[in-house]
């Protein structure tokens, strides 16, 4: 599971999009990963960001805009937005190896204290929390500190969710100009310029996050069993099923972003509809 994971329902896939065989392995993922849940936990960060929005210079806080959010985010566009981004993976069955990891008991464990730490960075003092802890680790266990960042490292967790964040906020600007009281202030030139403005800012946020993240969610494993999450991930399959994570999450949080650009626009100029 990556940064990004997350009961079962089983998915409707038409024989034009994947093959009989690529559809077996996308109901084993979203069974596996317990993506139900994590769908269902991004969508309340999604809506607690996007209230968060609200204030004298941004959204005005009303239900219709807490309303506007929740279609946003709902979970069953997450999940077709989701879908669209495995699909776009060549090879699905390479990945079963690693995807059968992850239907052990250990594996099973893996995936929900992952949804739990998360949930966990999510509340007041969480993540502050979670830096205090990554401080004693470094200086009482820095073998375990180590194991943290090899995990990080092998699973490309920085760079890889740099980019999706970086493409996420590219996104919001363009469904911001598809305004026409916004178009004319944000030519292309002017977003691309602007979101590499905040690579430095998003790349020092994620490498905080991920040793949090990874702090919270690992402590309740062995080193053995941290260990064997490390190699599983270092395998040709790990690498794989890595790629299809990302290329579903990626093409979610961009097509999300990207409506709440376009609602951000709208409830701001007053064309809240």
């Amino acid at each position: 599971m990556r940064l990004l994971t997350a009961t079962f329902t089983a998915l409707m896939i038409s024989a034009a999009a994947v093959s009989a065989q690529s559809a077996s392995m996308l109901d084993r993922y979203f069974t596996a990963l317990d993506m139900e849940t994590v769908f269902e936990v991004l969508r309340d960060e999604g809506v607690t960001a996007g209230q968060d929005m609200s204030g004298p210079e941004g959204v005005s806080p009303s239900p219709a805009w807490t309303a506007r959010l929740e279609r946003i985010y709902e979970p069953e566009k997450a999940k077709q937005s989701f879908l669209e981004g495995m699909s776009s993976i060549d090879d699905l069955e390479a990945s079963e190896e690693a995807l059968a990891f992850f239907e052990t008991d250990l594996g099973a464990r893996i995936v929900q204290i992952e949804i739990e730490a998360r949930k966990t960075l999510n509340e007041e003092g969480g993540e502050d929390a979670a830096a205090r802890n990554v401080a004693t680790i470094r200086k009482e266990d820095p073998a375990l500190y180590l194991m943290y960042q090899e995990f990080i490292k092998v699973n490309d967790l920085v760079e890889s969710n740099v980019a999706g964040a970086l493409n996420s906020n590219l996104a919001f600007y363009r469904g911001m100009a598809t305004s026409e009281s916004y178009a004319e202030g944000l030519s292309e030139s002017f977003m691309l310029n602007s979101v590499w403005e905040q690579e430095p800012e998003i790349r020092q946020e994620m490498e905080e996050w991920t040793i949090n993240f990874s702090s919270v969610a690992y402590s309740g494993l062995t080193k053995a069993e941290l260990q064997r999450y490390i190699d599983i991930s270092k395998t040709p399959a790990g690498q794989r099923l890595n790629s299809v994570l990302f290329a579903g999450f990626d093409k979610m949080f961009e097509q999300q972003s990207y409506e709440l650009g376009r609602a951000t626009a709208e409830f701001m100029i007053g064309e809240d509809t």
